[in-house]
């Protein structure tokens, strides 16, 4: 399972803790699109609810939250910052051109999508996405949408391609030897990761990790769609053309 939004932690010593409850909020509103009230949010936190109260207000003083008639959202300062992220990263850049051509010549006529997502702690988050009127709006996933980075096929993808250490700094001991295997058959396949119904029904996926300096996995290569059994496997058409599309975008991140 993904983490939860705790300030309990063996370590927790070493921070600041308003700042921690901060975080700590600021990730249960992500997790909540309709939004919460304070008390709520001191529910699902475990924090006191003067606390919630304090915290909120200073965090919508910065602009990130937003309360309406007492419920409670990420504010716009928060796009302003992961939009920050995103540049700093280039990663969206650089992938953008390969990804369009991807999603032309490779996806063509199927009711696929083509998207990029990157690591953020133990998740993947959705940063970009293409597709073409024929695909069905229910498989177009938003931007900003986020997985466990071991129980999803982008995030499988990346934690095959980096050293086990890391992976296990991530996601954690017990999470990572339960996809061992899983990411031994990746490394196996060339490193291209597949999946079928995992996310949707009938949604099959393959993934390519995407690499920067220093060869680290920073981003996977992501096509999803409807009736792509024939293609999850590593030497199909469509998954050659997706790694080489992830080979493409590396070089340039390597360039640049």
């Amino acid at each position: 399972m993904p983490r939860q939004p705790s300030v309990s932690n063996a370590q927790s010593g070493n921070r600041v803790q308003v700042i921690d409850r901060a975080m700590v909020l600021l990730d249960a509103l992500m997790r909540t699109p309709r939004g919460a009230s304070a008390l709520e949010l001191a529910q699902a936190t475990a924090l006191d609810r003067t606390t919630v109260h304090r915290v909120l207000r200073t965090l919508a003083h910065w602009g990130m939250v937003q309360a309406r008639e007492g419920v409670y959202t990420l504010g716009p300062q928060c796009l302003v910052l992961g939009t920050a992220q995103h540049d700093r990263l280039g990663i969206r850049r650089a992938a953008l051109p390969h990804a369009i051509e991807l999603q032309e010549k490779g996806v063509g006529k199927r009711r696929a999508i083509v998207s990029i997502s990157v690591p953020a702690l133990d998740e993947v988050v959705i940063i970009e996405r293409i597709w073409t009127p024929s695909v069905p709006l229910n498989i177009i996933t938003d931007i900003g949408t986020h997985f466990p980075l071991d129980a999803s096929v982008s995030g499988r993808a990346i934690l095959a391609a980096w050293p086990r250490a890391k992976g296990i700094a991530h996601v954690g001991e017990e999470r990572y030897a339960a996809v061992s295997e899983r990411l031994d058959t990746i490394r196996a396949h060339r490193g291209i990761s597949f999946g079928l119904s995992e996310m949707r029904p009938g949604v099959g996926t393959l993934a390519c990790p995407i690499f920067g300096h220093g060869d680290e996995a920073v981003a996977a290569l992501i096509v999803a769609g409807l009736a792509l059994e024939e293609e999850l496997r590593p030497d199909s058409p469509l998954a050659q053309h997706a790694q080489r599309s992830a080979a493409n975008i590396s070089a340039v991140l390597r360039a640049g």
